[in-house]
């Protein structure tokens, strides 16, 4: 499979990410370990916006901090890129963070920083996803969320 595609249960909310990202940001959680990381989802969604098509990755700003239990994404060169993949049709849809050695599932700081993304304009992004990888070499997790603006949010649950 050359994706792997997440659902909810009444499917309406899709998010697929190819094998090949999943695989950088692997990359990227090794290189981290023992500390959090993240970055930013890109890509594009079906015309009803009920899809998402994960395309690429940003890694981690540098200005961005981290620990053993926590990230806090910087945000240096973020807006020039976004800018950037705004022209070629590829949006911000969301956030991705390693959770090192742990569970894939999203803590009460994962929750707020989310909604705070779905209620802020400047994100032009109403349902931004959130990916949390956990655990480590040969045992990784994934889960995936959405945020839906004013609305509680949504777990998706692997294919």
């Amino acid at each position: 499979m050359n994706n792997l595609i997440f659902t909810e249960s009444n499917e309406r909310f899709k998010v697929s990410i190819p094998n090949k990202l999943l695989n950088e940001v692997q990359g990227l959680c090794e290189l981290s370990f023992p500390n959090e990381t993240g970055g930013i989802l890109i890509g594009s969604y079906s015309e009803e916006f009920k899809y998402a098509n994960v395309s690429e990755i940003i890694v981690a700003p540098s200005d961005s901090r981290s620990g053993p239990t926590w990230f806090l994404r910087g945000k240096n060169g973020v807006k020039r890129k976004l800018d950037r993949l705004w022209f070629r049709k590829k949006y911000y849809i969301g956030e991705w963070h390693y959770h090192p050695d742990c569970s894939s599932k999203l803590s009460s700081q994962d929750i707020k920083q989310m909604v705070n993304i779905s209620n802020n304009e400047n994100y032009k992004c109403p349902e931004p996803i959130l990916l949390i990888v956990g655990g480590k070499s040969n045992s990784w997790e994934y889960s995936t969320y959405v945020f839906p603006k004013g609305k509680a949010f949504v777990q998706l649950n692997n294919e």
